[in-house]
């Protein structure tokens, strides 16, 4: 997965204005969109009324269960929205019933709310508090762990994934793995970890955890989560049970509801659930993982760094990771240096003993500095934080600088007042389009229909250019050779398509090398198309001779094959869309949709768009939106990988152009070397995956497997270098989906192109237009949604 994009970050960031923000870990700076989410709804409400606003977000207020479940590797129905990460834990621990002499086993990273809560219910009700030694690292020592589950039963164990007192991390798993052994509920507190860490609830092995909205996801204050594994929430009962989370049926009975919903309560402040939903979605959009490896390279830098200061001491304990940084200056309180970093434009926060007793009193520190970073911290933000502990511990008695009066106003109120706010703000106007999914086919079609006056919008649920779908990648194969003359029309519009696309954007994007597409003996006729002729294998190799085919093969040569400049043409369709009047929406999944009389809405984390028509180009994500092709969906996974020995006067133009070749692995097929990356080559076939997971690297088993067919066809092709993966959505007949969706006025999809859709983007594009406008496309029958219902063999 790609890494994160600071300078993005930093730009939807307004608060990176004021200073160098080093609180994550307290409550983070929000994104300018999910500000811009809150409000929006607060207007609604004012607008409408709280009720109606509600029954409005209905559908995106759901999908903020579904983005937390998926931040945890959980269900929605296991996942409980709550105010805080205190009041889910309160309601989890009351839910439990602990009885007198219960053992609670607690790790010394608990919060000083989860102890104090502890230790109440030890002081009134006569639970047994027991806190677990630590290991030399600082975690939970295992053994310690190990031996209190065995000494006798335990109705609970809790720890906390990251302290607020350090830079610790817990090993949870292994936790987890020892109360899995002996059935005893494990309660994690991941107030500092969701958001910083990857979070997977069922490796982990807990049976509830909480956390925060305004942490390390960069929500609003004031929200929080509460997940209960299905196989303990049904066995909880609240103790105080509310109109949201149970039913009264009898004059004297009542029910709670299934799942983790039963421990909400009914008044909620939905204009920062939504929020909230749109903080998960940026952290879906960005990647888990790819968030963690920033913030761990951060936390190890800043941790480097200020342990090179003089009069600076890291305190953190061996096994901390991560983006929190603690550390001390002996001799000076901790308050008096925070006080100084802040006069100095560096804002981070102290921690005292009494937030963190167990930890904090037992390792003799009276208070710690605690400096935790996030996305949108960069170089010059670490440099001011080292630089200015350099000058603090430097001197010997100098007073802070005075801290000067802002020239200006308040650069976040500035920033929302002079329109920023409104860019997630649900339009009050009708959108004539929108388009949902931007990789080449979204991208094309709205080009197509802003290019036409209309007013459309492009959603798009991870960043712009990300790598989860189809579309990434430097270039693409285009090629008039096409097995069905059914194809031709709409090969020479997307030809065409192509040509006025160049123009349009002041570029050259398609490259003319000629292709060879080869069989072996036996296999039956695969393309043709016109202008192509048939070859032996002696005429293939007059054509391409770095190419190598036994005798016996035969090929077709299309003369009018060439490459695509993917990543230019991506970057030319959205330019000229936004100049044509193209609205975009990045990092911004689509929850879900509905009827609203003769409109659509399209509801996403941070509004409600108001539409005609909608244009599904969701890839593997289509199922998602519309049910009905779920089953008829496969995404899987691709590789391809570069041969930088192969270079471009021996295996580029015209020694070799396009290629493909029929092989008993599958089909093989290649692009020449033209950029000074060497020859690519990928395998048309792979197995079958969950989108939603991120792609790991080709393995060495998949790079062999390319090594070989490259030696078998291109001899002196030499090593893989760099490789790519990515996903083919696929159907069953291996053609596209384009046109109407049955039974749904105004909704089309155009996706599932199977691994050879791209070199159409500009004809499916002004198809999809066509269609939008009620303009009939019978030239596109064999390609209709409804062939998948009809069964249709043409």
């Amino acid at each position: 997965m790609s890494e994160v994009d600071v300078a993005a970050e930093r730009a939807r960031t307004p608060g990176v204005a004021t200073g160098h923000h080093f609180n994550a870990a307290g409550a983070a700076i929000p994104a300018a969109e999910t500000v811009a989410t809150v409000v929006a709804h607060l207007e609604l409400e004012s607008a409408i009324g709280g009720y109606e606003a509600a029954w409005q977000a209905a559908p995106r207020l759901d999908g903020v269960y579904r983005l937390a479940a998926d931040a945890l590797g959980a269900r929605p129905d296991e996942i409980a929205l709550v105010e805080s990460a205190t009041a889910g834990w309160q309601r989890a621990v009351a839910a439990l019933r602990l009885q007198p002499g219960d053992r609670v086993l607690a790790a010394r990273s608990s919060y000083v709310s989860s102890a104090l809560n502890l230790l109440t219910l030890e002081r009134e009700s006569g639970i047994r508090v027991e806190v677990l030694d630590n290991a030399p690292d600082g975690g939970v020592d295992l053994d310690a762990l190990d031996r209190a589950l065995r000494s006798g039963p335990v109705a609970l164990v809790t720890a906390a994934h990251v302290p607020t007192s350090s830079g610790l991390v817990e090993p949870v798993e292994r936790i987890g793995a020892l109360c899995r052994r002996e059935g005893v509920p494990f309660l994690l507190d991941a107030t500092q970890s969701l958001g910083q860490l990857e979070i997977d609830v069922r490796r982990i092995g807990c049976d509830l955890l909480v956390s925060t909205g305004r942490k390390f996801l960069r929500g609003p204050r004031g929200t929080g989560l509460l997940y209960a594994s299905s196989a303990l929430a049904g066995l909880l009962a609240p103790l105080s049970p509310d109109v949201r989370g149970a039913r009264w049926t009898h004059e004297r009975e009542w029910v709670v509801e299934p799942g983790a919903r039963r421990f909400e309560l009914w008044e909620a402040a939905h204009a920062l659930r939504l929020g909230l939903g749109a903080a998960l979605a940026d952290l879906a959009a960005l990647g888990a993982p790819a968030v963690a490896r920033r913030l761990a390279g951060l936390g190890g830098r800043i941790r480097t760094e200020l342990s090179q200061v003089d009069g600076v001491r890291v305190v953190d304990p061996p096994a901390a990771g991560g983006a929190i940084v603690t550390f001390a200056v002996p001799g000076t309180p901790a308050g008096q240096v925070r006080d100084e970093l802040a006069a100095r434009g560096v804002h981070l926060v102290t921690v005292p003993a009494s937030h963190g007793r167990w930890d904090l009193a037992a390792r003799d520190l009276p208070a710690v500095l605690r400096a935790s970073a996030h996305v949108y911290n960069d170089d010059a933000d670490v440099h001011a934080l080292v630089e200015a502990m350099r000058e603090i511990t430097a001197r010997t008695r100098r007073a802070a600088p005075r801290i000067p009066a802002p020239a200006e106003p308040d650069p976040i109120i500035s920033v929302l007042a002079n329109g920023k706010r409104a860019v997630a703000r649900p339009a009050p106007d009708v959108l004539d389009a929108v388009v949902v999914g931007l990789g080449v086919h979204g991208r094309a079609t709205l080009h197509e229909l802003a290019r036409r006056g209309l007013r459309v919008t492009g959603v798009e649920r991870f960043r712009l250019g990300h790598d989860r779908g189809s579309s990434h990648g430097a270039t693409r194969m285009i090629r008039r050779a096409y097995p069905d003359p059914v194809w031709d029309p709409l090969v020479d519009e997307a030809y065409e398509g192509w040509a006025r696309l160049s123009r349009d954007a002041s570029t050259s994007l398609v490259r003319t090398t000629g292709g060879i597409y080869a069989r072996p003996p036996g296999e039956p006729a695969g393309l043709r198309g016109p202008g192509c002729e048939d070859l032996t294998a002696a005429g293939a190799a007059r054509v391409a001779p770095a190419l190598r085919l036994t005798e016996g093969w035969t090929a077709v040569h299309d003369p009018a094959a060439g490459v695509i400049d993917a990543e230019a043409a991506l970057r030319a369709q959205l330019r000229l869309a936004v100049a044509a009047g193209a609205r975009v929406r990045e990092r911004e999944p689509v929850l879900g949709w509905q009827r609203e009389g003769e409109l659509i809405a399209v509801h996403t984390p941070r509004a409600r768009l108001l539409t005609r028509a909608l244009v599904v180009c969701a890839g593997p994500w289509i199922g998602s939106l519309l049910p009905g092709f779920a089953g008829e969906l496969t995404p899987i996974r691709i590789v391809n990988a570069y041969f930088p020995a192969a270079t471009t006067d021996l295996f580029g133009p015209p020694r070799l152009g396009c290629f493909s070749a029929e092989l008993p692995e599958g089909l093989a097929y290649g692009i020449p070397a033209l950029d000074g990356r060497g020859v690519k080559i990928g395998l048309d076939t792979g197995p079958a995956i969950d989108p939603d997971v991120p792609a790991e690297p080709a393995t060495a088993a998949e790079l062999a497997l390319l090594e070989g067919i490259a030696a078998r066809l291109l001899p002196g092709a030499g090593r893989v270098g760099e490789s790519l993966v990515c996903r083919y959505t696929m159907t069953g007949d291996r053609r596209f989906l384009v046109g109407p969706v049955d039974g749904q006025p105004g909704v089309f999809v155009a996706s599932a192109c199977s691994g050879h859709g791209f070199k159409f983007a500009p004809a499916l594009g002004a198809a999809l237009a066509d269609l939008v406008l009620g303009r009939p496309r019978e030239d596109l029958a064999f390609l209709s949604p409804a062939r998948l219902s009809e069964r249709d063999p043409v």
